[in-house]
């Protein structure tokens, strides 16, 4: 049940920060991130592999965004900053809340990860692609931005699996 419940406040998540980027307002992203993190960290306990991870992935995506971004690859719809080598605030709050998400929601992609890594792989610039048809994002060259959102989560997930996935067997991947 939790399962269901943390993906479905992800998805949540995901709308609250696409539909308030393109309508110029960043309060449902942080309602969206404050109740998704609540509700995983009660049911289970944040710890410093926790922690690792989150910091991982916001590095990371800031660092994957970010060069999205600068290079001109895309244009993000409120940045809600002026700083034209960072991505915007809300993108950065779906890093963190999907990070927060990889040990309850996407355990099974984490028990499978060449599955997980192909799911990444196209999964990730679909994502994007839907965001800018509800005016969040906008290619500039579209090729070029999901090749690199492409290549840049098929990173990312290598990385968290093999950097924070327990080959014990473990079913909690991430305990």
């Amino acid at each position: 049940m939790m399962v269901i419940l943390n993906i479905v406040l992800l998805n949540l998540l995901w709308f609250a920060c696409v539909l308030g980027a393109s309508n110029g307002v960043l309060w449902p992203s942080v309602i969206g991130l404050f109740v998704l993190l609540m509700v995983t960290f009660i049911y289970e306990d944040i710890n410093k592999k926790d922690f690792n991870v989150i910091l991982f992935s916001l590095l990371f995506g800031g660092l994957l965004d970010g060069f999205l971004h600068a290079s001109g690859l895309l244009v993000y719809a409120s940045p809600f900053h002026q700083l034209s080598y960072l991505p915007p605030i809300w993108i950065l709050f779906l890093w963190i809340g999907f990070a927060a998400s990889i040990k309850i929601g996407m355990q099974w992609f984490l028990a499978n990860p060449t599955i997980g890594v192909v799911i990444m792989t196209v999964g990730a610039p679909m994502s994007y692609y839907s965001a800018s048809k509800l005016g969040a994002v906008e290619f500039v060259n579209m090729f070029e931005a999901m090749l690199v959102i492409g290549l840049g989560w098929m990173v990312y997930f290598v990385c968290i699996t093999q950097v924070f996935y327990n080959r014990r067997g473990h079913k909690n991947a991430l305990a």
